[in-house]
């Protein structure tokens, strides 16, 4: 597929680096490089764990278009060095999930992560540019049926930052805050290394892309499972209580790697609102024949995202008419469900 506008800010034909390669969402990133042209370096901790993404890509775009490379420890002082070498982007998507309610083992990890992989693009003058995945928990958490809240370009989360270092008494359900502090922080540092050593690096950009709840088809159902946030609709679909399509927030982060228009932004991914009552309803909707669990949250995210609309139109410069739909992304996260092949997969 041709890239739908003139002079990308990245040659077609050149090598992006995706780290965390395996993840739901960074996998679809490299899918969607590769349609366009690009070559890809995906890192991993275990190459040979991974291998089935080389034969996934071998398959789709012909073998020498994808490359997997292990680095087994992110946080280590130029970890990605090597990877980096004649690459003309990085799409950093590796970082902590593990959830960890104490702050002190979650949040220097994740800054230690992001710093890495930006020093190492630094180091390396064929990067042109650097786009970060962050997260929606960096801007804010919202609070159902709660008005007045507003996220602008200049919103940063303080309020989790707060909350996750206020004491040391660490509870399991301070995990959410301390993950969104996480987010929150490691962008924050990001974008301070950048402004302080801008000068040594005046034509690399920076962009960052802040999606919200991702669901959609997984590359490869068989070897990925339901990973990440598309775990949620799996849950539901067995029974267990516990915002995207993964296609379009892969393809933000195309746009702020390629589209010569986008330099040092955020990308907020927010599409629509939801709660999980209108998930439950649309899985009904469309498996009638299938019982759910009961409604058990009808509050309502009333936060404005006025950027928003920029992240939209340039799901458009890219070729697509806008947000893919909540219904349709569902669709597709539960299509290997419905069709049986993944019915007692377990993870």
């Amino acid at each position: 597929m041709a890239i739908p506008f003139d002079s990308p800010a990245i040659p077609s034909g050149s090598t992006v680096l995706v780290t965390g390669v395996n993840g739901f969402l960074a996998s679809h990133i490299a899918d969607q490089f590769l349609r366009l042209g690009y070559s890809v370096i995906g890192t991993v901790r275990d190459a040979a764990k991974n291998a089935w993404l080389t034969r996934l890509f071998d398959r789709k775009y012909g073998e020498g278009r994808f490359e997997l490379v292990t680095v087994e420890d992110i946080a280590v002082n130029g970890a990605y060095d090597l990877a980096v070498k004649g690459v003309s982007s990085i799409i950093h998507t590796a970082s902590i999930v593990s959830f960890d309610p104490d702050p002190n083992r979650v949040v220097p990890a994740a800054i230690a992560f992001a710093l890495n992989a930006l020093k190492a693009a630094y180091k390396q003058p064929s990067v042109k540019r650097f786009v970060m995945l962050s997260s929606s928990t960096a801007a804010l958490v919202p609070i159902a049926d709660t008005r007045g809240a507003v996220v602008t370009k200049d919103t940063w989360n303080e309020t989790s930052v707060k909350a996750a270092w206020v004491d040391p008494h660490y509870t399991r359900d301070r995990s959410w805050i301390v993950y969104a502090a996480s987010k929150t922080q490691s962008e924050q540092e990001l974008w301070k290394f950048h402004k302080d050593n801008r000068e040594k690096r005046p034509d690399l950009v920076l962009n960052t892309v802040l999606p919200t709840i991702v669901f959609g088809a997984a590359l490869d159902p068989m070897n990925q499972g339901y990973t990440s946030t598309s775990r949620l609709i799996f849950n539901l679909w067995n029974g267990t209580v516990t915002e995207e399509m993964a296609g379009d927030m892969a393809l933000l982060h195309v746009a702020a790697a390629i589209h010569p228009d986008v330099q040092e932004e955020q990308l907020f991914g927010f599409s629509q609102p939801f709660n999980w009552n209108i998930i439950l309803n649309i899985l009904r909707n469309q498996n009638p024949q299938r019982t759910f669990p009961e409604d058990f949250q009808a509050g309502q995210d009333l936060s404005e995202i006025q950027p928003r609309v920029r992240a939209e139109q340039l799901l458009r410069d890219m070729g697509k008419s806008g947000w893919t739909s909540l219904e349709e992304s569902i669709r597709m996260n539960t299509k290997e469900l419905c069709e049986g092949i993944l019915e007692d997969i377990k993870i």
